[in-house]
């Protein structure tokens, strides 16, 4: 895919297959979804009506390379929507899922390889097969990375069971897209859209401060982590783990220098809305850790991510670098 122009690229974009539907219907319990579970009835209504409402962009590529167009975005990284990781089904079946959803990445891949590239998803409920369909994709369907949730059915990330697949994602040099959906102890969220507008994000903040301080990216110095929606509120105040690694024993078990030390192996998407915020992202993780992330095509999405660098203050050196080069980098576009 090399090319002598910088492409844009968008590292956070999802499909969505139905014919995974007909599977699944009757299968999962309410609590096994903690999006809708915590999500409340007038948003839950309301997301059903905005799934409709989205699902030709979710599944058609000409809609999707169309706004593409219109965003400025020459590349997509695609991946599942966050429904679509089924952990709660049993691990046969998760597995067929997984590889139908990888089929169907693949095969909007290969129909345009020049705008698109694949993000695995894989049946985190059983590791040994996770770690077989992350391989199988990268090896076989070329996909650049792979996607999971921020937990898995409840269980944190830095739980050592993980530790298998970690190790391949590594071996493989693939980035592992980090995606919550929904925060697990929501019981306070019900109202006013709170599952998404501070569930995903605190999500994200647990999962990312468990695997640092759970000794993961010590562990595998080479694992390369991004982070969805500006990686929660960690990179705005990472500097209280740190205080709490200096002054208390809780956190020194599995780590030998301070947590915020461990950001370096964590990459950011600009998906914080305005320039204030992205610039003070840049400043806090790095001028070559953030990249570009629409959510396309979810109504939580920013769809002017070159107006929102813009408006910066920002460098064109780091604006080029947060709208192509590292992404190209993380993902292998240019080699």
């Amino acid at each position: 895919m090399a090319t002598g122009t910088p492409r844009t690229i968008d590292i956070h974009a999802h499909v969505i297959l139905p014919d995974c539907m007909p599977k699944v219907e009757g299968l999962m319990a309410p609590e096994m979804e903690p999006f809708s579970y915590f999500g409340g009835d007038e948003t839950n209504a309301y997301q059903v009506e905005h799934v409709k409402a989205i699902m030709p962009q979710a599944t058609d590529p000409a809609t999707r390379i169309a706004d593409m167009d219109r965003m400025g975005i020459d590349v997509q990284a695609i991946s599942v929507a966050p429904a679509g990781y089924f952990y709660w089904a049993d691990p046969g079946l998760g597995r067929e899922l997984a590889q139908m959803q990888n089929e169907n990445l693949a095969k909007i891949v290969a129909d345009h390889p020049d705008r698109f590239v694949g993000l695995a998803t894989v049946p985190m409920q059983d590791v040994r097969a996770a770690v077989e369909e992350l391989e199988r994709c990268v090896k076989d369907y070329d996909f650049r990375g792979v996607e999971i949730n921020t937990n898995v059915m409840g269980m944190d990330l830095d739980d050592r069971r993980f530790r298998p697949f970690f190790a391949k994602a590594e071996e493989l040099d693939v980035p592992v897209l980090l995606h919550p959906n929904g925060f697990t102890g929501g019981e306070r969220f019900r109202k006013y859209y709170l599952t998404n507008v501070i569930g995903n994000p605190l999500d994200t903040t647990v999962a990312l401060t468990r695997i640092i301080h759970g000794g993961v990216l010590e562990e595998h110095p080479n694992l390369k982590l991004v982070a969805v929606h500006g990686g929660g509120y960690l990179p705005f105040y990472s500097s209280r783990m740190d205080h709490a690694y200096e002054e208390r024993p809780e956190g020194r078990h599995h780590i030998t220098r301070p947590p915020s030390t461990y950001l370096k192996q964590i990459y950011f998407d600009c998906l914080v809305f305005d320039a204030p915020h992205l610039e003070f992202l840049v400043q806090q993780m790095g001028a070559d850790h953030v990249v570009i992330g629409t959510d396309y095509p979810f109504d939580m999405g920013h769809y002017d991510p070159l107006g929102q660098i813009e408006s910066t203050s920002l460098s064109e050196d780091v604006r080029d670098n947060i709208r192509s080069r590292t992404a190209a980098k993380l993902l292998k576009l240019d080699a």
